[in-house]
């Protein structure tokens, strides 16, 4: 704050009081009159005197009331910087900040048999001329899984002590709907709060089982095919503490079972996850370790699941059923441009974790299908602009436990091709070879060739 305007101000009533004093006049002031105008420019003075001190104080107030959050900030974060410029893909008020993040992408597939689904394909049908047509060629093309999200990051929580705050809402238009008119599809919205190495998240993400994917397949990414673990609401604690050559990860939470099959074995109209009145239970152990490739870690998990399922009216006898999974992941760097990673499980009643080819439960006999499964790829860096995903997948259930007419197998070998050309641009090229046999039905073979076209923002 600025004083020289009102001490300016104020020395020049005191002069102009000064001057009227001393001007001449038709009469002689009185000794009353010079002293009463004595004791006024005293009194003058002493008011510009307190007028000063009030405003040294003021200052010193202000200095403090500016110093005072950045020695508190000081002691919980690195130094302050200057402001950040707004980005038109950044929204920033104090400490909370809004990043939107996606891409737009077009899909071009062509398959020479039929899958299930040629946009969203899980498994090939049956080329039996009892029940289909063999070599039925298809293609299609779509916007679909162009995405959009909002990455939030909050301001510490005092009451937490000290936590941050963070969240995240994510969208696809893979739902339905006619191809001119997609519908959004809730991919991601979540909260999370992290203190330290220790963090707790609510709302729809990834399980907690099968943390990695394939890199073909970008909507259903071999599910039903030896990759398992989807999204869906969830409650999650993790402690993840970190070294700076070894990493711990230890994380557990509960989610909705029946989130993604939506099993009604008794056709009640509820979901038989939900009649069970328990949620289903999920746990990781990981470790990761510097590699001996410079920059890159390798890293292992062990992790599985347990679920209920209930119906009201039985079904081959049974009113209830468990799911439960036990698997392995791990990521091995082999060279700085070649990467191993991969996952193996085994459970039962895994059509909800996206497993046993999407049967959980043969209604028939009543019991639960037993699977096993798992998947490999390698990622080969050849050129800055080139990196090829040679692969396999499978998912192989029980035929005992399998009805006829039911699948028995999925396979799929691949080789995946991503050029990013600069610029947020991105061509991707995939070739699988994929195979799904039946249980009394001759099998589904088909030849698919997947390109799109991404750009990243």
């Amino acid at each position: 704050m600025r004083t020289w305007p009102i001490m300016g101000l104020m020395a020049l009533c005191g002069a102009f009081v000064l001057g009227w004093a001393q001007s001449p006049s038709p009469e002689a002031p009185s000794a009353m009159d010079v002293e009463a105008l004595k004791r006024r420019i005293e009194e003058l003075e002493a008011q510009n005197r307190a007028i000063l001190r009030r405003l040294e104080e003021l200052e010193a107030q202000l200095r403090r009331e500016r110093e005072a959050p950045r020695a508190t900030t000081a002691a919980t974060s690195p130094p302050s910087r200057e402001p950040e410029p707004v980005r038109w893909r950044d929204l920033v008020s104090g400490e909370s900040r809004l990043r939107f993040y996606g891409f737009l992408r077009l899909d071009l597939v062509a398959d020479d048999s039929r899958p299930d689904n040629p946009q969203s394909i899980f498994f090939i049908l049956s080329e039996d001329p009892r029940v289909g047509r063999p070599n039925a060629r298809m293609f299609t093309l779509y916007p679909r899984l162009t995405r959009f999200g909002i990455a939030y990051t909050g301001p510490t929580v005092e009451a937490l002590g000290e936590a941050r705050l963070s969240g995240q809402l994510e969208v696809d238009f893979q739902n339905g709907g006619r191809e001119s008119r997609p519908i959004i599809r809730i991919r991601h919205a979540n909260l999370k709060v992290t203190r330290g190495s220790f963090w707790l998240l609510g709302g729809q993400t990834w399980d907690v089982i099968s943390p990695l994917f394939p890199t073909v397949n970008g909507d259903t990414l071999m599910w039903n095919a030896g990759n398992i673990g989807d999204r869906r609401p969830q409650l999650i604690a993790a402690y993840e503490p970190s070294g700076e050559h070894e990493r711990f990860s230890i994380a557990g939470g509960i989610g909705l079972t029946g989130a993604v099959d939506a099993l009604d074995l008794d056709g009640n109209g509820f979901r038989d996850g939900e009649e069970s009145a328990r949620p289903n239970v999920q746990m990781r152990l990981g470790y990761a370790r510097a590699s001996w490739v410079r920059g890159q870690w390798a890293s292992f998990g062990v992790w599985g699941h347990r679920g209920w399922l209930r119906t009201t009216r039985s079904v081959a006898g049974r009113t209830s059923w468990g799911s439960q999974s036990l698997g392995f992941d791990g990521v091995l760097p082999l060279h700085e441009r070649v990467l191993l990673r991969g996952e193996a499980w085994v459970g039962r009643n895994l059509s909800d974790m996206r497993g046993g080819i999407g049967q959980g439960v043969n209604a028939t006999t009543g019991a639960a299908v037993r699977s096993r499964g798992g998947w490999v790829e390698m990622s080969v860096r050849v050129h800055p602009h080139l990196t090829i995903h040679p692969g396999f997948s499978t998912d192989d259930p029980r035929d005992e436990d399998i009805p006829e007419g039911g699948r028995t197998r999925n396979r799929a070998w691949w080789i995946a091709h991503r050029f990013p050309v600069g610029g947020g641009f991105l061509i991707g090229a995939e070739y699988l070879r994929w195979i799904t046999d039946y249980k009394g039905l001759r099998r589904g073979t088909d030849n698919r060739f997947n390109l799109f076209l991404q750009y990243s923002f």
